[in-house]
């Protein structure tokens, strides 16, 4: 399953990007061009927009109800059956690109010492650089529930 946000979902776009969702965001898309990517694309929209789900061409989206992020999140995984979920820590959470592993050796100057010696694994976007590892704010994010 694919997606794009709207404008106002930029913190439910990250989330489900490290969720391991395939989640096209950019605050400066309008409207008709995300219908347009969500039609040629084959995703679903995320908004909180109603008179964008209510637009004839947007009739694949999920209205959004809530502004808590915890909620929001709920709310969108509530429409997968469980077991059909990506693997958390797939996807990089500012630019949507896969991660991959990276040694724990090429990683000791990009990341805080503490880190580094507290963890075995690591991943890195190839596009943006970025390093991510599974810390405890992981469990904090609610995607546990």
């Amino acid at each position: 399953m694919k997606f794009i946000a709207d404008v106002m979902l930029g913190r439910l776009a990250k989330r489900m990007r490290l969720l391991g969702f395939d989640v096209l965001y950019d605050r400066t898309i309008d409207d008709n061009d995300l219908i347009r990517l969500s039609l040629e694309q084959d995703r679903l929209i995320l908004t909180r927009d109603t008179g964008l789900a209510e637009r004839p061409l947007a009739v694949n989206h999920v209205l959004i109800a809530d502004n808590d992020i915890r909620s929001q999140i709920k709310q969108v995984l509530s429409t997968f059956p469980r077991g059909v979920l990506p693997q958390p820590l797939t996807r990089c959470s500012e630019c949507n690109e896969p991660l991959v592993a990276i040694s724990r050796k090429k990683v000791k100057d990009l990341v805080p010492n503490y880190v580094y010696e507290k963890h075995e694994t690591f991943l890195q976007c190839m596009t943006c650089k970025r390093v991510y590892w599974t810390g405890t704010h992981v469990g904090r994010m609610g995607l546990s529930e």
